[in-house]
């Protein structure tokens, strides 16, 4: 008898939690709007990639992105790698000057460690103007360095706000800014967060299909 009761529960503890997952019945800590309105990609790059109706997570490399390369691949492993099967999630990074050649050799390695799903991570080119008026219209904890660089990454929403949490670990600061060094901070904020915020404008309104698009598996 026992072993029934044992197999029953077995049965209907994961069908019980699957249904509230398609239900949507999770419990999830919405993230705060810190930004609203900031300044879209598209206003440099007409032909590019649009923060508009998409999740992204943006870092800025600047002059040397070389520099940044450890960063870098602590974000590709931690954040990237578990977020790029979802159909609006991108990364992007913004460099200057068009014929940097570290881009590629930047690209070239991550592209290695990535996956298939590369194709997600967009690495945009702005002239120092641009990449600064950008860096403006967010919330910062910093100004960028002499590079025009960050070791912060940042989430913007699908509807051009950045996102982040409040009083974190209740000592009274809020995060808005994710430090790529941290690996704490990638694994336990910036996921978390961006996990959060997908679950909040795509998960409670879309269908798992329409989440994963092609690339569902």
């Amino acid at each position: 008898m026992k072993k029934k009761i044992i197999l029953i529960l077995l049965f209907i503890g994961p069908l019980g939690f699957f249904i509230l997952l398609s239900l949507g019945d999770v419990n999830f800590k919405p993230c705060e709007v810190f930004k609203e309105n900031v300044l879209e990609v598209a206003t440099f790059k007409k032909d590019t990639t649009s923060f508009k109706d998409n999740i992204n997570v943006i870092t800025f490399l600047g002059t040397k992105p070389n520099l940044k390369e450890t960063q870098l691949f602590n974000l590709n492993e931690v954040v990237f790698k578990k977020l790029d099967k979802y159909k609006k999630f991108q990364m992007i990074s913004f460099y200057i000057n068009k014929d940097n050649p570290e881009i590629k050799s930047i690209q070239e390695k991550l592209a290695k460690t990535a996956g298939d799903k590369f194709y997600k991570w967009k690495f945009i080119c702005l002239d120092t103007i641009e990449t600064t008026k950008l860096y403006q219209s967010l919330k910062t904890i910093s100004d960028l360095d002499s590079n025009l660089a960050s070791d912060d990454a940042f989430i913007i929403d699908k509807k051009n706000n950045q996102r982040g949490r409040t009083d974190d670990d209740k000592i009274g600061e809020d995060v808005f800014a994710y430090n790529m060094l941290s690996i704490n901070d990638l694994k336990n904020k910036l996921l978390t967060d961006t996990e959060n915020v997908f679950y909040e404008q795509e998960v409670a309104t879309t269908s798992r299909k329409e989440r994963l698009g092609k690339d569902e598996k």
